[in-house]
């Protein structure tokens, strides 16, 4: 007779088989429904109108399924793009993926499809073939997904020209509270046209982007893009390097139904024909109303549905969707700052424009504005700064005096200035006023 502790642990590893034969069965039985739902969960409610379900097959097997789904994509104005998804599934708890043995609920190889008829002709005029594209999906205990992308490399020299792709890796993370994470490298991408007798090198391309919550469009969000370089010696010669954009939206940090938007361009190096040989643009939009950016989104959403079931009446609906905004836009205060720094002829400019708008919160009808509120409630500031020796060896040296005559620039340490104001229903230009009524 086996003694207790050996029965204890024959029992436990009959449980554990009998576990890993029967769970991949029951996990089987919820997966259809749960793939739909958490695609559908990821949709903000503001674009259900433009992303539809349209097909939907599925082969259920104990440890296999198949599933065959078609999501169509109909923005307003355009085709609508299909995107076609062929999954193999394999049920867990026990999964073999790509990156070896992994435990969870199941993992998919994903052959993805597009059918639209711009697509259809871009790519029917390719002389080499499309990069295949490998979709893997890994759906953890908690619900949470990880979906990986690989995008082949692709080598192509012919009579036409030259195509050289490095291939592309890129991932999603989607957490069970629906806070995600993406992730895409791009390596080198050079083409050249023969006939045309142009080519272009991309040396690579990173971004980097997270949210809070998938499916709101204002949860804290955040994304970043860089570029190392983007170079070509025909038809127009030029080189730029160290290309950056970031870009974020979150919560304002004075007022708690409000939203703030803000992005960062930067790019250290420009080689071309253009005088300008590094730029930078910050820009910042404040005080920007939640109920006008749901309201936006709304709006779209009912003229998606006008659109869907009568395009011909969309022209009227997009007239009064403008209006809509407008004057949504009027009645509630916005603050824009921009700051553009460059560098251009050896020297250093800036321009730093501030707009406040108070708002107009009595406005009913936009065909009410008066324009006296609506400049009384303008509070803008602008500040051009250009490097004085710079000018000088520009084509604009020649408007440097007679303009610093008429009041419209200063010379003040070496920078020539431009300052201007509009507040209090009055503008001011290098502190001098100018009547309104001349520009009405």
């Amino acid at each position: 007779m086996k003694s207790l502790p050996a029965r204890i642990l024959l029992s436990i590893a009959l449980l554990m088989t009998l576990a890993l034969v029967v769970a991949p069965k029951i996990i089987g039985l919820g997966i259809e429904q749960a793939a739909i739902n958490s695609v559908l969960e990821l949709i903000p409610p503001e674009a259900e109108s433009q992303l539809e379900i349209r097909r939907n097959e599925f082969t259920e097997g104990w440890f296999r399924s198949s599933a065959k789904l078609e999501f169509l994509y109909m923005p307003i104005g355009t085709d609508a793009v299909a995107l076609s998804m062929d999954f193999e599934i394999d049920h867990g708890p026990l999964l073999v993926t790509a990156d070896g043995l992994r435990i969870g609920l199941a993992s998919a190889n994903i052959t993805p499809g597009i059918r639209n008829d711009l697509f259809d002709v871009a790519i029917a005029d390719l002389e080499f073939p499309v990069p295949q594209v490998t979709l893997d999906l890994l759906v953890r205990f908690d619900q949470s997904l990880l979906l990986a992308m690989d995008i082949s490399a692709v080598d192509y020299d012919g009579s036409d020209g030259e195509v050289s792709f490095a291939g592309l890796k890129a991932s999603a993370n989607v957490n069970p509270d629906q806070s995600a994470q993406f992730a895409l490298q791009m390596g080198e991408l050079s083409a050249t046209e023969i006939a045309a007798n142009s080519n272009i090198v991309v040396t690579g391309m990173t971004i980097e982007s997270r949210t809070a919550r998938m499916n709101d469009i204002l949860a804290a969000s955040s994304a970043k893009l860089t570029i190392p370089s983007i170079s070509s010696t025909a038809p127009l010669p030029f080189s730029v390097s160290d290309i950056s954009i970031d870009w974020g939206l979150q919560a304002s940090t004075t007022s708690p139904d409000s939203s703030e938007v803000y992005q960062a361009l930067k790019v250290a190096s420009i080689e071309s024909e253009i005088p300008i040989n590094a730029l930078s643009w910050d820009s910042e939009i404040k005080q920007l109303k939640n109920e006008l950016l749901r309201d936006y989104y709304l709006l779209l959403s009912e003229i998606q549905n006008q659109y869907n079931s009568d395009p011909d009446a969309v022209s009227a609906e997009l007239t009064e969707l403008g209006q809509e905004l407008l004057l949504l836009l009027m009645q509630n205060p916005l603050e824009a700052n921009n700051l553009i720094e460059l560098s251009s002829y050896g020297g250093d400019h800036s321009a730093d424009l501030r707009i406040q708008w108070a708002g107009l919160s009595d406005l009913s009808d936009v065909a009410e504005l008066d324009m006296n509120a609506a400049i009384s409630a303008l509070n803008i500031t602008l500040v051009i700064s250009l490097d004085l020796e710079a000018v000088l060896r520009s084509p604009l040296a020649g408007l440097v005096d007679p303009y610093v005559q008429q009041g419209y620039l200063t010379i003040d340490n070496g920078r020539v200035m431009v300052e201007g104001s509009l507040q209090d229903s009055i503008l001011r230009v290098n502190g001098d006023e100018l009547p309104l009524d001349q520009f009405f």
